[in-house]
């Protein structure tokens, strides 16, 4: 990837994005083998179907957005790589997600991974919207919702009138159309109520916090907690059972014991100093 990244970067403007994030989180792996189980699907069978464990983004501009697209499906093709069939998404013209989602796979070794293709924009704004992606995928508002299905969905709806905010303004590259198949995911509904609207805002404000938080190298994590036993051990050498410093300042305090003399060293004329180590 880096290599066809860098092939397109003079003449088209490439990137390759998000590099940190090109391996799938054990978390979002155990979410899909969950949802499998559920349906009655071994975590085996749902591992050897998994197609996004790699993923990778590349963006160019929006002026060389197509003709990038279309070299980099030349490259991986000389490559022995072709889309996997019914893998091919182009959503330029959904309402809560722009971009175009293709799987790969090497018909020789079987290798598979996931590449999307975005603009800068269009990148942005997938990264600023991932949690309210991630409220959404995480069963959060089926939680919430306390098996109440319809308010779930009217959840799930209020997340994508708010995605759909993000994307007013973004230019989409000229020449899509040429490229993948295209395809509508979402809808957005009318009827949603402003007051859940506002919930699910607030609740996409308080997880960016929270995820704000865990993702800052400074944040002081706690320390291990003490057993009651070690407690009662630290406490007993920490007490002074004599006055302490400031109370023996106070006038008519006793005064200390003295000190123990200190050692007397054998005098050395300098003449007979040791050698040391010669630098």
């Amino acid at each position: 990837m880096k290599n066809i990244q860098q092939s397109a970067a003079e003449s088209h403007g490439s990137r390759l994005e998000g590099l940190e994030h090109s391996l799938k989180t054990l978390g979002s792996f155990q979410r899909k083998a969950a949802a499998g189980v559920r349906n009655r699907k071994s975590v085996e069978s749902t591992a050897r179907k998994v197609e996004d464990l790699n993923r990778y983004t590349l963006s160019f501009p929006p002026e060389t957005y197509t003709e990038g697209t279309k070299q980099t499906y030349e490259q991986l093709r000389e490559q022995g790589y072709e889309p996997i069939p019914g893998k091919e998404q182009n959503l330029w013209e959904d309402p809560v997600y722009k971009g175009i989602n293709t799987s790969w796979q090497n018909a020789e070794t079987q290798e598979k991974f996931e590449l999307q293709f975005h603009t800068p924009d269009s990148f942005r704004i997938k990264s600023e919207t991932h949690e309210l992606y991630e409220l959404a995928r995480s069963g959060h508002f089926e939680e919430i919702s306390d098996g109440n299905r319809d308010l779930a969905k009217e959840y799930e709806a209020a997340s994508d009138i708010l995605q759909n905010e993000y994307y007013q303004d973004i230019d989409i590259p000229p020449g899509v159309e040429q490229l993948a198949e295209r395809k509508v995911r979402a809808t957005l509904d009318p009827g949603v109520r402003p007051h859940i609207v506002e919930e699910v805002r607030t609740m996409e404000a308080e997880l960016k916090t929270e995820n704000a938080a865990k993702a800052d190298p400074t944040r002081q994590e706690p320390g291990p907690e003490l057993s009651p036993e070690v407690s009662e051990d630290l406490s007993e050498l920490l007490r002074d059972d004599g006055p302490s410093p400031l109370d023996r300042l106070k006038p008519g305090a006793p005064e200390p014991a003295p000190s123990p003399s200190p050692v007397e060293l054998p005098q050395q004329s300098l003449g007979q100093a040791p050698k040391g180590p010669r630098l």
